[in-house]
């Protein structure tokens, strides 16, 4: 019962930091994060649907949707380009 409740007080003391985190930049030890956020948001402007993504791994794999589907419209491309180039 005592480790439940150590468990629970672990959990909401994790959740005030990162509401914590959120709100202010931090001191110093969080300015890696600033900058992967810049890198977060320019990538969410350039994948089609991007910004609709909140959670990083949901972009994450429609940035990869958007390379394929990038590749194979390439490949497409060339296949018409070689085939109307006599």
């Amino acid at each position: 019962m005592e480790e439940s409740k150590k468990y629970k007080r672990t959990v909401k003391q994790t959740f005030a930091k990162k509401k914590k985190n959120k709100r202010g930049h931090g001191s110093g030890s969080g300015s890696g994060s600033g900058l992967l956020g810049v890198k977060v948001r320019k990538l969410q402007i350039l994948i089609p649907g991007g910004k609709r993504c909140n959670h990083p791994d949901l972009l994450l794999s429609k940035t990869v949707d958007y390379i394929v589907h990038l590749k194979l419209k390439i490949r497409f491309l060339k296949a018409l380009s070689d085939m109307y180039s006599l």
